[in-house]
C-alpha cells in the first residue's frame, strides 16, 4: 500500500478486523449505486470517502432545486446539470484513486443485466418501485447482494438481500404497492439511511463484520428508535 494510501485511509486500518487486509479487498471491489438522489448522495460520498475502488452510477435525472433539501451531492449552480456527471465530478474530487463510471439511464427489467453485471454489490437507492423488484430479480438470478434502502417521512428501513442464504425483496414484499409520485422526508433521514447502506456495501465488500442479511432494520427518527427484525 503506497504511503498516501495509508494516511488516506489511516482510520479505516485502524478498525479491528478491517486492518490493511480489508482496505484492499474494498479496494478491487467493484460496487454499482443505482441512484443518485437522496440516499445516494450519502452512500456514494462515504463509499468513495472510505476507498470502494470501482463504483458505477447509475441515474439519468438532472438537478432540480426540490432536490437541494436533501441530495448533498449537488449545489444551486448546478441546477439542470446532469446528477451522474455533477456526481462523478464532485466524487473525483473526494477521491481520485475511485475509478467512478456512468450509465445516464433509468434503470428497466430489459436493461438491468447490462447496468449490472460484474459488480460484487449492488445498493439499491432508487425512489420507485419498478427499478427496485428489477434490481431484486437480476440479484436473485446472480446472487449477488443487494443493499436495499429507503426513506420516507421521519423514517427508513435497511437490508441486506441475496447474501448468505437471505432471501429478496420479492419474498419481504411479493406484493408491489401502487407508486406514490411524491413523498415527504425530512432532510437527515436519507442521510441516515444512505449511509448505512454504504456501511453494509463496505462490509460486503472487505469481507468483515456481520451484514443485514437475513434482517431488516427499521429507523424511526421521531423517537431516535432502531430496531432489527427476522426475516
Amino acid at each position: 500500500m503506497k504511503e498516501t494510501d495509508k494516511e488516506r485511509y489511516l482510520r479505516n486500518l485502524l478498525v479491528e478486523d478491517f486492518g490493511e487486509e480489508g482496505q484492499r479487498r474494498l479496494r478491487e471491489g467493484r460496487v454499482v449505486v443505482v441512484g443518485a438522489g437522496g440516499l445516494g448522495s450519502a452512500a456514494l460520498n462515504y463509499l468513495t470517502a472510505c476507498g470502494a475502488g470501482t463504483i458505477r452510477i447509475v441515474e439519468n435525472d438532472t438537478v432540480s432545486l426540490s432536490n437541494l433539501q436533501r441530495q448533498v451531492l449537488y449545489t444551486t449552480p448546478e441546477i439542470g446539470a446532469s446528477k451522474a456527471e455533477a456526481a462523478s465530478a464532485r466524487l473525483s474530487r473526494l477521491n481520485p484513486g475511485c475509478r467512478i463510471e456512468l450509465s445516464e439511464c433509468r434503470l428497466t427489467e430489459e436493461n438491468a443485466g447490462e447496468l449490472l453485471d460484474g459488480f460484487d454489490v449492488v445498493v439499491d437507492c432508487t425512489d420507485n418501485y419498478a427499478a427496485r423488484y428489477a434490481i431484486d430479480g437480476f440479484c436473485a438470478a446472480r446472487r449477488v447482494p443487494m443493499v436495499y434502502g429507503t426513506a420516507e417521512q421521519t423514517g427508513g428501513q435497511v437490508s441486506v438481500f441475496h447474501a448468505a442464504g437471505a432471501g429478496g425483496y420479492a419474498d419481504l414484499y411479493p406484493v408491489r404497492p401502487p407508486q406514490k409520485p411524491v413523498v415527504g422526508v425530512l432532510s437527515p433521514v436519507v442521510g441516515v439511511i444512505g449511509s448505512l447502506q454504504a456501511l453494509e456495501a463496505a462490509k460486503l465488500l472487505a469481507g468483515t463484520g456481520q451484514t443485514l442479511a437475513g434482517r431488516l432494520l427499521v429507523f424511526d427518527g421521531r423517537k431516535m428508535d432502531f430496531r432489527i427484525f427476522e426475516i
